[in-house]
């Protein structure tokens, strides 16, 4: 599959490289939080229109919190994926349910290599951010515990980041996939012709069947009453990710965009692969340059040898 193309190597170069001086070790992943780090170790904070904010935190300590997220979210990853490969003896449905979260941490991860995603933020961690206004501005202000997307503005003359963070509070799947499309569309600029004809296609999926169309399958196939009958059927396809991966341009061209269970099922195979390819290559441009990750990945590569699953080649 060429996935590395023009706009992989910008993303590496972009993001990738500047994080490779970086890192914690596994033993220490319960202490850099990303939540609690850009709630806890702030240098300052401004307020920004609505609910938004701009926090300033030391370059190292954000480097070292972004990098565990990425890990973590190898993790979820990986997991998933082993759970998927295995559920071929699971009911359809709830093999697809599996599919799709493979596909979220997936998307989750690759927010992550790109500086920025969705975190919920605690009544804990939102309370840090109301008193630090407090003790050091002497301003009241009160802030909301839920969903906030947070994205790296720049790093400023003293050399430390700033980050915006602002609240949404909608449900974190669908602005997920909101969110997906939207970067979709930030990469083409950057693409090179390959590269193009997958986004542009993913982007008609995107269009045709809904932006939002991967956590609406899952409430119908998940939640419904009606998806029993799927799953006494066996009407509900098992996705075949490996085969998805022989011939990845030609399936995902030939996935008609009708809506109907088959087509978009089809098309989140494809973006799972597409996904774990990525981040797959964005993660090892980081595991060659870097003396942090060994640790977190010999541990990930054990979870698979133990669970006897191949990695996606």
């Amino acid at each position: 599959m060429p996935t590395y193309g023009d706009n992989f190597f910008n993303i590496r170069n972009k993001y990738v490289l500047p994080l490779i001086s970086y890192g914690i070790k596994k033993n220490k992943s319960s202490y850099w939080s990303l939540k609690d780090t850009i709630t806890s170790k702030v240098i300052s904070i401004t307020k920004l229109s609505g609910k938004a904010y701009e926090i300033e935190i030391d370059k190292n300590d954000y480097y070292k919190a972004l990098h565990c997220d990425i890990e973590l979210f190898m993790n979820k990853a990986m997991v998933q994926y082993s759970d998927f490969v295995k559920s071929k003896e699971n009911s359809p449905c709830w093999s697809f349910v599996t599919l799709y979260y493979l596909t979220f941490f997936s998307a989750t991860c690759l927010f992550r290599f790109l500086n920025r995603g969705f975190i919920f933020l605690s009544t804990e961690q939102k309370k840090r951010i109301e008193v630090f206004f407090q003790a050091v501005y002497s301003e009241v202000v009160a802030v909301d515990s839920g969903n906030y997307y947070f994205n790296y503005k720049e790093e400023n003359a003293e050399g430390n980041v700033i980050i915006t963070l602002s609240f949404k509070g909608d449900n974190v799947h669908k602005l997920n996939w909101l969110q997906l499309e939207s970067t979709f569309r930030e990469f083409l600029p950057n693409c090179d012709s390959d590269e193009k004809v997958i986004l542009d296609l993913f982007l008609l999926h995107f269009s045709k069947f809904r932006q939002e169309y991967p956590s609406n399958l899952r409430n119908k196939l998940n939640y419904n009453g009606e998806s029993s009958i799927l799953d006494l059927e066996n009407i509900v396809a098992y996705v075949d990710l490996e085969s998805i991966n022989n011939n990845f341009i030609k399936g995902l061209s030939a996935i008609d965009t009708t809506i109907n269970l088959p087509n978009q099922i089809n098309s989140i195979g494809h973006l799972a692969n597409y996904l774990i390819k990525f981040n797959n290559g964005l993660y090892k441009e980081y595991l060659d340059r870097s003396i942090f990750g060994k640790d977190f990945n010999k541990a990930r590569t054990n979870y698979m040898v133990k669970n006897n699953i191949s990695a996606l080649k």
